[in-house]
């Protein structure tokens, strides 16, 4: 086969879609959401030790992103299938529980 042939083969199999490119929004995707949940720590551990207390809303926000992302790796990807949905679920809850505070329910 020539190059072109396998360039051509391997475009169709991966349907038009640079696989480095896809490469690196999935560690730009990771690195985004470590960043944010270790943002969010530091906001949280200042509320706390400053005597303001959390913001339910805000955190809502960090929960949510968690529970979208691995309800949508529970349904794309079949490996450890039973252990994103839990953690979906986990995440789901807290999202819910923040929420209800947020507006004062609980």
């Amino acid at each position: 086969m020539k190059k072109e042939e396998i360039l051509e083969a391997s475009k169709k199999e991966n349907k038009n879609k640079d696989m480095y490119a896809v490469q690196i929004e999935s560690k730009g995707a990771n690195y985004a959401g470590v960043s944010m949940l270790l943002l969010a720590c530091v906001f949280f551990t200042y509320e706390i030790v400053s005597g303001k207390g959390s913001n339910p809303a805000f955190y809502s926000i960090i929960t949510i992103y968690n529970a979208v992302l691995y309800g949508y790796k529970a349904i794309e990807i079949a490996h450890r299938r039973k252990l994103n949905i839990f953690t979906s679920a986990v995440w789901g809850l807290l999202t819910i529980m923040l929420v209800l505070e947020y507006f004062k329910v609980v």
